[in-house]
């Protein structure tokens, strides 16, 4: 009987450490995506099949030097300057002195429309993780938050209470006790 009430005491214990670890993990995500995040959600599938909507990609800095034709890369929209485009270099043309990319998304059957000046590059994809756009985005919500920050921290303090009382009561049952009996 002890032996299994040790595995079990063991065996929660385990539990509560790695359900601790994801909540410290989600945490730091959360942190990380509203601070400085190199992670970004993919929305749409121009560059599908190599990159689809919900994958999260990691952009690295551009370093403008080393570009090179293939590299898939972030820039603003010329048309709307709130959005980002992700697509691959297919080229570079030299204008007025100027270095300037055309691009193309892996689905798009034609170039795009406009070619970008170099400068305006400002990301490169150096890592693609498939379909954790979702991940990151039910981290965001509400029931993300909850799940995966306040039930953890939940968990931890219900182990901590019944640890204690299972300890405090413990204690009390294997107190030694004994009777004096008057010597006559």
């Amino acid at each position: 009987m002890r032996l299994l009430s040790r595995f079990l005491s063991l065996a929660l214990y385990m539990t509560v450490i790695v359900i601790m670890v994801f909540a410290i993990f989600a945490n730091f995500i959360i942190i990380a995506q509203g601070l400085f995040s190199p992670l970004n959600i993919v929305e749409g599938d121009s560059m599908s099949p190599t990159i689809k909507s919900m994958d999260a990609v990691v952009v690295s800095s551009a370093d403008r030097g080393n570009l090179k034709e293939g590299d898939v890369v972030v820039f603003r929209d010329p048309e709307e300057p709130e959005q980002n485009i992700m697509h691959r270099i297919i080229g570079f043309e030299e204008r007025d002195g100027s270095t300037f990319v055309a691009t193309k998304g892996d689905a798009n059957s034609i170039v795009d429309p406009f070619i970008i000046p170099l400068d305006r590059v400002w990301g490169r994809v150096s890592l693609t993780l498939p379909k954790a756009g979702f991940f990151l985005n039910y981290l965001k919500s509400a029931p993300g938050f909850i799940t995966c920050v306040i039930c953890p921290f939940a968990v931890l303090f219900l182990y901590l209470v019944v640890k204690c009382y299972i300890e405090k009561h413990s204690s009390e049952n294997t107190r030694f006790t004994r009777e004096l009996i008057p010597s006559a």
